[in-house]
């Protein structure tokens, strides 16, 4: 399929049809004036089909027939989320990462905060660029974000997503959550996994983006088969085996156009904690150095201080992230502060491993 063209490309077609088709109007030999006109005939055609080609690019889901083939299936959601026939997927992404909307990286969705037990109700949380997200539920926080990638890794394969017309349930046992979280199975994680599927299902969400409003009920639907009675549950009525049944909806899709996810390493979003993870995953999103205000990562990430301590907070979370023993592909390779803003470069934007779906 190859990429789209530009917009600047379709209007040079354009113009060579409408040159060619001048051309032939002054050309006073029949056979070369009919030649010229096939050839601007020809240009038009190029130019109407890429054209429509511009077009389905500008749209998050890409529509393709009933009968494309497996290969134009993957070559396609390489870069975005696919529809073939009633079916949606999100894209593809490699093993050591996890596809994640640029909108929840770069907001305060998941906040680099201590979650709160107050819950939110149309609360406008902060988010960067022509989006808005307003939310009604519990405050989400850095381990919410880490569930949350962990289920939605069970799409990256050919799992199409959940519609009304067609519900698809995943099932997996809270020990293999705990495994894909990276970490052992207890008693603990189990009522951490449990807390957090809560919250991820009580997250009503109201987004629009680029004036267009995205409808998303909740971040995705859960229910369980566990022993769970209450939160002085015995330990004993807790099991790894105990299941996990969970949906996203296709909505979800319309958040993973060809410049609107990021393609996340898990170790950005499992080997750190607060403000650190939160950086990690904002910068997972973007692929040059380039200044940014405090201020707004102030707003962006949700931390709950003043801004004078958030500046050093920053400072100490970028530090911890330039230490040896942060993996290249989200370790911090230098940070420069103004009076408002900072520039971040990572290691990994100087070498050959920028995963697919940055921008």
């Amino acid at each position: 399929m190859g990429r789209p063209p530009s917009a600047e490309q379709v209007a040079q077609l354009e113009a060579q049809a409408e040159g060619a088709r001048r051309a032939a109007e002054c050309v006073g030999d029949f056979l070369t004036q009919d030649l010229t006109y096939a050839a601007a005939a020809t240009i038009e055609s190029m130019a109407r089909y890429q054209k429509r080609r511009l077009n389905a690019d500008k749209q998050a889901v890409l529509v393709l027939p009933d009968n494309a083939s497996t290969n134009e299936m993957r070559e396609a959601r390489l870069r975005r989320a696919v529809r073939r026939g009633e079916d949606v997927f999100l894209p593809s992404w490699r093993d050591a990462a996890v596809g994640i909307p640029n909108l929840f990286l770069r907001s305060a969705l998941f906040a680099a905060a201590e979650v709160s037990s107050k819950p939110l109700m149309n609360a406008e949380i902060a988010s960067r660029g022509d989006a808005s997200i307003t939310m009604t539920g519990h405050p989400l926080g850095d381990y919410d974000r880490r569930v949350f990638a962990a289920c939605l890794d069970y799409y990256r394969g050919d799992r199409p997503l959940d519609s009304c017309d067609q519900p698809r349930w995943v099932k997996v046992t809270f020990w293999q959550l705990a495994k894909d979280l990276q970490v052992a199975y207890g008693a603990n994680v189990h009522r951490a996994i449990r807390d957090s599927l809560i919250r991820l299902n009580a997250a009503h969400l109201r987004i629009r983006v680029k004036s267009v409003d995205i409808p998303m009920p909740r971040l995705m639907d859960v229910v369980f088969d566990d022993g769970y009675k209450g939160a002085d549950t015995p330990d004993r009525l807790l099991r790894g085996s105990d299941l996990i049944s969970f949906r996203v909806q296709e909505t979800m899709a319309n958040l993973f156009g060809p410049e609107d996810w990021s393609a996340v390493s898990k170790a950005a979003l499992n080997d750190q904690s607060g403000l650190p993870s939160w950086l990690a995953a904002f910068y997972s999103s973007h692929a040059e150095p380039y200044a940014v205000k405090i201020a707004d990562l102030y707003r962006f990430s949700g931390v709950v201080c003043d801004t004078r301590e958030f500046r050093r907070r920053l400072k100490r979370a970028l530090g911890r992230l330039q230490a040896d023993d942060v993996p290249p592909e989200i370790r911090v390779a230098s940070f420069e502060f103004s009076e408002e803003r900072v520039t971040v470069a990572l290691a990994r934007w100087t070498s050959d491993t920028a995963l697919t779906g940055i921008e």
